[in-house]
């Protein structure tokens, strides 16, 4: 037994959850960038986009069954 992320062992259809134990959210996402480069339109572009995708896959990320359980 060990701890995957939801996104991980939710995704192997051989793996299953304990029953009865907790969700252990782990806090923030930082996208770290480099002094004055967050201001370029590239990196603003990048962010934008990460943070798209990121929030589309937030039900999965925070834990919740694929399958809508």
């Amino acid at each position: 037994m060990t701890t995957l992320p939801c996104f991980v062992g939710d995704a192997d259809p051989l793996l299953e959850r304990v029953p009865g134990t907790d969700l252990h959210p782990y806090g923030t996402l930082w996208v770290l960038t480099q002094g004055e480069t967050r201001k370029t339109k590239r990196v603003r572009l990048f962010t934008d986009h990460v943070s798209r995708r990121l929030a589309a896959y937030a039900p999965l990320l925070a834990g919740m069954s694929v399958s809508g359980d």
